[in-house]
């Protein structure tokens, strides 16, 4: 047993009254004590309820790859540890300290999509509603946004991590729920994500046995599943090569995700794994930072003079191409990163169709 999870039991105080403060306030807004507004464009909301990473930016992009061709989409997200603050509009241009990492990894992938960063989300969407009716957005996907009451969607999608069973779990401080599992009844849709690849059908059911849902509640499971290996700055011959060229000998590791776990496991299965950086989520790099990895590159290649890279994860890469100044230039060559995608065990067409659904859904009636 770990010291922190020895020690949790005397958190379960702070537990109860945290849960009493969150009871009440979800009380507030169901019966209409707190205000919950809604818009007249249908809103996409996709969340958890447990702190650490269920995947949401990933799910959040599968989205969007089957919505942002038919539709103007625009993405609200509070751009978590960014250094900026109030509405930001995000361009191409933006950093991860204006706009924060993921918001600026979906910007680069979807140019198209407007991405809007405020901890506020109603005023993000009646600056979206402010805008041209040419320029205004059909749909708009809610990032993060299931405990962000204020705004009301219009379908909700929770995500729930299959190695991290909720209903297990127990409220902050003591565990990991930033709410009970009673909120699980305010979702429209429910995706058990980062599923192994061999989950059989009763593993399948069991989960749903311990969600026990409502019946008009769906629920799907999905796998992160990884891509080709990609520069960190693409080569300007743009028939090049983007994996590594030959043989990879050896990689270093670098993230700074929540669970960097899968990703070092996966390095471990397909390379020889020399060294790692594993830094806390979203961290942002600093000079030292910089120069820790720059040594540890130089001595790296002065013990073994075989092939060297350092593999990052794609939310690290976002990051890290904003210090490509300071690294250098054979490090900078031979750093690339992982992407990941959602890949839907089964019955995909179906969750397609909810989300087209999702989409062209009447909103949510006006509430004030």
């Amino acid at each position: 047993m770990s010291t922190i999870t020895k020690y949790r039991p005397l958190l379960r105080p702070l537990a109860w009254l945290y849960g009493r403060g969150v009871a009440l306030r979800n009380f507030c807004f169901d019966r209409g004590l707190l205000p919950s507004e809604a818009f007249p464009i249908p809103v996409i909301c996709v969340g958890n309820i447990a702190i650490g990473g269920t995947g949401k930016t990933p799910h959040v992009e599968y989205i969007l790859q089957h919505l942002h061709q038919q539709y103007r989409v625009a993405v609200l997200s509070r751009g978590y540890k960014r250094k900026s603050k109030g509405l930001v509009v995000a361009t191409e241009v933006s950093s991860p300290l204006e706009i924060g990492d993921e918001p600026r990894q979906i910007k680069l992938k979807y140019p198209q999509v407007q991405v809007v960063v405020d901890g506020n989300r109603r005023r993000a969407m009646r600056y979206l509603m402010s805008l041209p009716a040419d320029q205004r957005p059909e749909v708009v996907v809610m990032d993060d946004g299931y405990q962000h009451r204020y705004l009301k969607p219009s379908y909700s999608i929770l995500l729930v991590d299959a190695r991290r069973p909720v209903w297990d779990d127990r409220l902050l401080p003591e565990g990991n729920l930033r709410e009970s599992i009673s909120a699980l009844y305010r979702a429209d849709c429910i995706i058990v994500t980062k599923c192994p690849e061999d989950m059989s059908p009763i593993q399948q059911r069991i989960i749903e046995r311990n969600l026990a849902l409502f019946p008009h509640q769906q629920i799907y499971f999905s796998r992160m599943a990884y891509q080709a290996l990609q520069p960190l700055v693409p080569p300007l011959d743009a028939s090049a090569e983007a994996a590594p060229p030959g043989r990879v000998d050896r990689v270093v590791a670098l993230a700074g995700i929540a669970n960097p776990d899968p990703f070092v496991q996966r390095l471990e299965a397909r390379f020889r794994l020399v060294d790692k950086f594993i830094y806390p989520d979203h961290h942002h790099f600093e000079q030292d930072d910089i120069r820790e990895l720059n040594q540890r590159y130089s001595e790296l290649l002065a013990e073994d003079n075989t092939s060297l890279y350092v593999i990052c994860t794609e939310k690290d890469a976002v990051r890290l191409i904003e210090y490509q100044a300071h690294l250098s230039p054979e490090l900078l060559s031979r750093i690339y990163y992982l992407p990941i995608h959602v890949e839907v065990l089964h019955n995909e067409e179906e969750l397609k169709r909810s989300i087209w659904l999702a989409a062209r859904a009447k909103p949510a009636s006006l509430q004030i």
